[in-house]
């Protein structure tokens, strides 16, 4: 088996976990979901790791051995504190502070390794390990299971991290070049984005999601095999190069129309992540091999570096969508960059044998991923409710979570199970954002309900909304929106049968420019309620559609016809979730042959927005 540095396995593992709790708490506690300014919420991720490069001069004072044990030993504190918090700020800062501790230790562990290849295969394990366990627990991650059992995994790999880190004592053998030490922070946005992202390739079309989950899995673990021995594996650093920018520039045109759908994610793009992973692994092996003299501080601060760019990188990606501006270019600049420091490498010999322990761990890797169903909880069972009406609900998701920052996909499910609904109509479902956690939010939530999910992205190929239900379907189409909000909007159109009639269910978040001072999105719906009803078919249209009863837009929709399914119920707040909701502006509206009865208007905040429900008789 080839020499692995245990204690970067297990201390990326934890930090990981770390990560997915302070990225998602960025937008929900500091960005407030939109409500405060990006620049401030770009300020305060980046102070953490600015601040991270205060390690090297620290060093000076206080020996880099002995900063890499305290650090460890507070990302230890911080993920143990993590798992006992329960939102808000004690989570937020939490989350800051176990960043910068899992920071500090990194930027020491490269300034004391007097033997980079160690270390960086330790690195890529650590990520193939995190990529692993949120395969087998579904995106939902330890963090956010309440009760003893998450403790016990919990437990287990912080002591290993504890033991592993106490234990280590650093060799001798061949630093590598200091810049190699960026690639570290540059491998976490790629793999994060696509190659080691379960989520990403359950979206995409074509694939079973536990058999995706399961593929990304395998090959993560694989990976590491490659990292070990990039020169067995891949000959020249120039084959693993190639491979990470192909597979970016793969992941940024993978988008297609499938079966009336815009914008998914075609099959092949999970071939992309396979390729991305195993490329990736071998260029953070190649640049562990590039010639370079030993200076400690130096391969500090190219560490702190990559991290730093890691985070501007994410805002660029991610804050394009407020931005308005393309956001594609950013896995390939970071791919491309990523590639360099391997090309440069020593081409030296390596034993042969390497992966026969990383096939014997995809093995159990797989294993894991495909047990899942036999364990999973997907709580009490159900029926929609049975009066003779169509029972509908809808639901602003979040990116699944609550106001207080928690991950609250599961609990979602549970509200809109009480609704009893033949359809649910969801908005701001998020399929594998980085940002989130990279989760399938969608897959979750329609298991957990038992309805199938018809899937439509709006902003990109996996963010966007979704239609659940249990009647037939007959048609699926979208149709892009004019461009308003910063995620984009579609129109989701999903033909149905009940009770041997056709109908038409439109789902859609709009997100209107300027205020609804252009009325091109009404418009647009407004034509397509039109077109849907022109062979007497009943519509329904329903989402967040940020308009209120009377505004401008509103009587642009009724002039198509359309009538207020919830007028009985007015006035019907539904935003802000807590503690007293006073806008109006998650709708269902209806053709004159259907009537709104039983409206209901949940009151939790598992979102920013409530559930809402509305039973549907024919006239």
């Amino acid at each position: 088996m080839p020499r692995i540095r245990l204690d970067v396995l297990f201390g990326v593992l934890v930090l990981t976990d770390v990560l997915r709790v302070f990225l998602p708490s960025l937008i929900t506690l500091v960005g407030s979901a939109g409500e405060t300014p990006a620049e401030v919420m770009g300020a305060y991720a980046l102070s953490w790791f600015v601040a991270a490069f205060l390690t090297v001069p620290l060093a000076r004072l206080v020996p880099a051995r002995r900063l890499a044990l305290g650090g460890g030993a507070a990302l230890i504190v911080a993920r143990i504190v993590l798992q006992a918090t329960d939102g808000g700020d004690p989570q937020l800062y939490t989350a800051s502070v176990g960043l910068l501790a899992g920071l500090v230790w990194l930027v020491a562990t490269a300034m004391t390794a007097r033997d980079t290849a160690p270390a960086m295969t330790g690195f890529a394990a650590g990520l193939a390990v995190a990529t692993a366990l949120q395969a087998a627990v579904e995106g939902i991650d330890l963090v956010w299971r309440a009760g003893v059992v998450p403790w016990i995994p919990l437990l287990v790999y912080l002591a290993l991290f504890a033991v592993t880190l106490a234990r280590h004592r650093d060799a001798d053998g061949e630093p590598a070049a200091p810049r190699a030490w960026l690639a570290a922070g540059l491998s976490v946005l790629l793999w994060g984005v696509y190659t080691g992202n379960p989520g990403h390739a359950q979206a995409s079309a074509g694939w079973s999601g536990g058999v995706a989950a399961a593929l990304i899995a395998a090959v993560a673990v694989l990976s590491v095999a490659v990292a070990a021995r990039p020169r067995f594996w891949t000959r020249h650093p120039l084959v693993p190069a190639a491979g990470l920018v192909l597979s970016a520039l793969g992941f940024a045109a993978g988008r297609a129309t499938v079966d009336g759908v815009h914008g998914v994610a075609p099959g092949w793009t999970v071939g992309a992540q396979v390729l991305g992973q195993l490329a990736l692994a071998g260029c953070l092996g190649w640049a562990a091999r590039t010639p370079g003299p030993d200076r400690p501080g130096r391969r500090g601060t190219a560490m702190a570096g990559g991290w730093l760019l890691f985070v501007v990188l994410m805002f660029a990606y991610y804050s394009a969508y407020d931005l308005g501006t393309p956001n594609r270019w950013v896995p390939v600049v970071t791919a491309l960059g990523t590639a360099a420091l391997a090309v440069r490498a020593a081409r030296t010999a390596e034993p042969r044998g390497a992966g026969v322990w990383a096939a014997g761990a995809a093995v159990v890797a797989v294993v894991a991923v495909a047990v899942v169903p036999l364990w999973r909880d997907t709580g009490p069972k159900w029926r929609p409710v049975d009066d003779g009406g169509l029972r509908l609900a809808a639901y602003n998701l979040r990116m699944g979570y609550g106001l207080d920052g928690t991950m609250t996909v599961t609990d979602q499910a549970d509200a809109l199970r009480r609704l009893r609904p033949h359809v649910v109509v969801l908005s701001e479902v998020d399929r594998g954002w980085m940002l989130n956690g990279g989760r399938d939010s969608l897959r979750l939530i329609s298991e957990r309900l038992g309805l199938r999910a018809i899937w439509a992205p709006a902003g990109d190929e996996v963010w966007g909304d979704a239609v659940l239900t249990d009647l037939p379907v007959t048609s699926v189409r979208s149709t892009p929106l004019v461009k308003g909000g910063p995620t984009g909007a579609e129109a989701l159109r999903v033909g149905l049968r009940w009770k041997g009639r056709d109908l038409t269910v439109i789902a859609t978040h709009t997100q209107p420019p300027d205020g609804w001072k252009d009325l091109g999105q009404a418009e647009q719906l407004a034509r397509l309620a039109r077109e849907a009803g022109r062979d007497g078919r009943q519509v329904v249209m329903a989402g967040d559609m940020n308009l209120e009863p009377g505004s401008a837009p509103w009587k642009v929709l009724l002039g198509a016809g359309l009538t207020d399914a919830l007028a009985a119920a007015r006035p019907f707040a539904t935003f802000p979730a807590a503690p007293r909701p006073d806008q109006e502006i998650d709708q269902v509206l209806v053709t004159p042959g259907l009537a709104g009865r039983d409206q209901e208007n949940e009151p939790v905040a598992y979102s920013d927005h409530r559930p809402i429900a509305v039973t549907l008789d024919a006239r």
